[in-house]
């Protein structure tokens, strides 16, 4: 039917039939998709070039291809940056290969610079890569040179693709290039130097197969560096760097692999690779000992820039290794640096020792100079002194000492600070016997490791003019009036009044008013990010709800746990698959943060299913080989679909994580060192599960309900009264919030507590709470308690449960409203009676079922 009526290709009346045609392509039935399609193509329907290339985003690769097939005959400007997005995402061959002929079609004699153009926009190095390489016969040699001569980002990758035969030459030859090429570190594959198979080889396996820590140990040991160009591509790499230095016994190896670290992941560092440093900050304390000069200073630069982030048990530690070592050229503004960050408190000894080691240097006028004013918090100068005579003087005075004493003496210089820079500033042409009593003089001025020293000359200033206070003022002492004042404006009509209260709010303590700036800023009302951690606090009924915006609640995926994404997991999948064109990509990005494991074990039921699609975002990953993985790769074999068993990286093991040695290291030394004095007698869980249940941590809240279980002792008796039902109280009210918990572990064990502890009309109250939980299973679980112990209050709940998008729920709801029997019936029909037609056969079944007899719940 749908290629009956594409026939008509001329005219108005293809027009008109491609408006029909236009919506079947977003249809969920892939045939169906793909005959539109088809059909679009047939029709010449350049106006449909948007839907058409819309339909580049769905997961099916065969969709895809007949997408970018029809966009050649049917393809428009709209339709081009959705065929760059996948050109420079997809390694496809037979995909590439039409969605380059697309782009010619669409763009003409444009599309070399439009790819061009794109891949200088690119800061992803495959990106790039994968969108110059369709430009294979289409550059001459003399357009490569013209740009590397303008410095083009895009220039390098090409002469890689074009040296290693990835593309081919319009005219010219590789001879031509190879000047430039060899400037960028990039020569033809028959005249590397070095060892054969020892160069980009390895460093491509590294990038193309995953981490191998031999290889790795192959590079770090060579005899000369790789060239940086090829380096920089490590630098995803960071942490198994990190972990293969630590790993290494001796110290020559170790120093050899963080040197060849800190020259693929140079300054400045991202925060991920400054929490990376972070968590191997020892090895790089260790190595600072053993460290040449040349490396010392990369290692101190290191401790500088993740000393915020260290425990403060372990800073003292750090600047007691840092003092210990010897002067080194380069390492004196530095070490200073580094110590005040670890809260040390400097001292002369350590001026002394960073000025040795500014002495030791290639410059060490100017890097005595700026140890000085890193020692003393002196800024460089930036404009001339008012007086020039008394620093001149000065300049004359430091020659003898005697001459420095008397222009002490004298009356002549201005404030302390200014002295202070004038005395660094002539130390370097101080002669040697005059520069300690210069330093001496300094310390007078201002005391090491104190603020600046000024609070005589503060007092005699003049005062500035008090301000005047107003009482709608954002920056008075926290309050319940100014907390109300703030949450007020988070709704003004004035954009930057909205995120001056947000900028306010976000570091108040209380959750509560946390949740409300997450609210405003996923509503688009202010721009203020929320702090980590407080997605976690909306669940998903919130997250997809009406005026929510999905670019917002995808850009803070990466707050999130890794290892805990069951609020936002099904949200980015949907968002993924049928959300807007424009927040896809940022889902997929979000998504491939997912620990590969995490995300397969989420889609295990709909991969079962056949969802091929979902594939793209496991294919690459290394995948821990599980039995639903091993079915579903022999399936694919099986079906024909080796192309797609192929992407699946499946791995065996390890059994225990890279850090289990260290974990059983300090288990064992923990159970050493137990203190011998017993332990004073705990509060009982009942009276401190309450406080728990909204400070505790997940662990801290599960062994408080354990404890309750194993401390019940039954029904009180009648004696107690007063308080012990007062107890009785907060404890359900603590029970009935542990029931929302976030974590799926804490909501079942306060469901088994509530079993154990409670009476059954409390405990079944407590099972409905779960007939609302976002798990599947757990809903399943809630279910079956419900009917099983023939609760009417549930009937309703469980009948609405029959339209829930999971089978398995609607499975369990079925059966247990066939086991209650007649008491459901009236929900039932009152459902049926209220039902779209297409939702009604659901109810009509259970009610067929009850009336034939019923079931038994499995």
């Amino acid at each position: 039917m749908i290629a009956l009526l594409a026939r008509d290709t001329s005219g108005t009346d293809a027009r008109a039939l491609s408006a029909t045609l236009i919506p079947l392509t977003a249809a969920e039935d892939i045939q169906t998709v793909r005959q539109a399609l088809l059909a679009l193509g047939q029709a010449g329907a350049r106006w449909a070039a948007g839907a058409i290339a819309a339909c580049l985003d769905r997961p099916t690769m065969n969709v895809k291809k007949t997408a970018a097939e029809v966009l050649v005959r049917a393809g428009g400007p709209e339709a081009v940056p959705k065929l760059l997005l996948w050109l420079g995402r997809h390694d496809n061959p037979g995909l590439r290969a039409s969605l380059i002929e697309a782009l010619r079609a669409v763009l003409g004699d444009a599309y070399a610079a439009t790819l061009i153009a794109a891949a200088e926009r690119e800061d992803d190095g495959r990106t790039r890569e994968l969108l110059l390489a369709g430009l294979d016969g289409v550059l001459p040699a003399r357009s490569l040179l013209a740009l590397d001569a303008q410095q083009s980002p895009a220039a390098p990758v090409l002469l890689a693709l074009a040296v290693t035969g990835r593309i081919r030459l319009a005219s010219g030859t590789l001879a031509e290039i190879a000047g430039a090429a060899a400037r960028h570190g990039v020569v033809a594959p028959g005249r590397r130097p070095g060892p054969e198979g020892t160069t980009d080889t390895e460093i491509a396996s590294l990038l193309a197969e995953g981490w191998d820590p031999a290889i790795a140990l192959r590079i770090a040991e060579r005899q000369e560096m790789p060239p940086l160009c090829r380096l920089r591509e490590l630098r995803p790499l960071l942490g198994d760097w990190l972990r293969l230095a630590a790993s290494m016994p001796r110290p020559a190896v170790r120093g050899q692999v963080l040197r060849l670290t800190l020259s693929l992941c140079p300054a400045p560092w991202t925060p991920v690779e400054l929490a990376a440093f972070a968590r191997s900050a020892d090895i790089v304390l260790d190595q600072l000992t053993h460290a040449s000069d040349a490396d010392r200073a990369g290692l101190l630069a290191v401790l500088d820039a993740v000393a915020p982030e260290l425990p403060a048990v372990k800073r003292p530690v750090v600047a007691a290794a840092v003092r210990a070592l010897p002067p080194a050229p380069g390492a004196g503004r530095v070490t200073l640096a580094l110590l005040r960050r670890c809260g040390a408190v400097l001292v002369r000894g350590d001026l002394d020792s960073a000025l040795a080691a500014a002495r030791l240097g290639g410059d060490p006028w100017e890097a005595e100079t700026a140890v000085l004013r890193e020692a003393f918090a002196v800024p460089a100068p930036t404009e001339q002194a008012a007086n020039p005579a008394w620093p001149a003087a000065l300049d004359a005075a430091v020659q003898t000492s005697d001459a420095l004493e008397e222009f002490r003496r004298s009356p002549h210089a201005p404030g302390s600070r200014d002295l202070l820079a004038a005395l660094i500033g002539a130390h370097a042409g101080a002669v040697p016997e005059v520069r300690a009593a210069l330093v001496d003089r300094m310390t007078e001025l201002q005391p090491l490791g104190a603020p600046p020293w000024t609070i005589a000359e503060s007092a005699a200033a003049p005062a500035p003019d008090a301000r005047t206070v107003h009482g709608d003022d954002l920056d008075q002492p926290r309050s319940a009036a100014l907390r109300r004042r703030l949450l007020a404006l988070l709704d003004a009509p004035e954009a930057d009044r909205r995120d001056a209260a947000a900028r306010a709010l976000v570091d108040w303590p209380e959750p509560g008013v946390r949740l409300d700036v997450l609210r405003a800023y996923l509503r688009g009302r202010v721009t203020v990010p929320p702090g980590p951690g407080s997605l976690r606090a909306l669940d998903a009924a919130e997250l997809s709800a009406e005026g929510i915006l999905p670019d917002r609640a995808v850009a803070l995926a990466p707050l999130l746990d890794p290892d805990d994404p069951t609020t936002l997991l099904p949200l980015l999948l949907g968002w993924w698959e049928h959300g807007p064109a424009a927040i896809r990509p940022q889902a997929a990005r979000a998504l491939r943060r997912v620990p590969a494991d995490v995300l397969a074990g989420h889609l295990d039921d709909r991969l079962a299913a056949g969802a091929w699609g979902l594939l793209d975002l496991l294919a690459g990953r290394p995948l821990l080989r599980t039995p639903a993985l091993t079915r579903l790769d022999a399936r694919l074999r099986a079906e024909g679909r080796a192309d797609l068993a192929d992407e699946l990286r499946l791995v065996d093991g390890p059994l225990r994580g890279p850090d289990a040695p260290y974990d059983d290291a300090a288990a064992l030394a923990a159970l050493r060192e137990r203190p011998a004095t017993a332990r004073p007698r705990r509060p009982a869980a009942r009276t401190e599960l309450p406080a728990l249940a909204h400070t505790g941590s997940p662990d801290e809240i599960r062994r408080a309900l354990l404890r309750l279980i194993e401390e019940h002792e039954g029904p009180a008796s009648a004696e107690h009264t007063g308080r012990a039902a007062e107890e009785d109280r907060g404890l359900r009210e603590a029970i009935g919030t542990l029931l929302e918990h976030p974590r799926t572990k804490v909501r079942l064990q306060a469901y088994r507590t509530s079993r154990a502890v409670f009476d059954r009309e409390t405990h079944l109250g407590h099972a409905s709470v779960l007939l609302h939980d976002p798990q599947p299973d757990v809903r399943r679980m809630a279910v079956r308690a419900v009917c099983h112990a023939r609760w009417t209050p549930g009937i309703p709940v469980v009948t609405g449960l029959l339209e829930h998008p999971h089978p398995v729920v609607r499975t369990a709801a079925a059966d247990g409203l066939t086991l209650w029997g007649t008491p459901a019936a009236p929900a039932l029909r009152h459902a049926l009676d209220h039902a779209r037609p297409d939702k009604r056969s659901v109810y009509r079944d259970v009610l067929d079922r009850i009336t034939d007899g019923g079931v038994t719940l499995g």
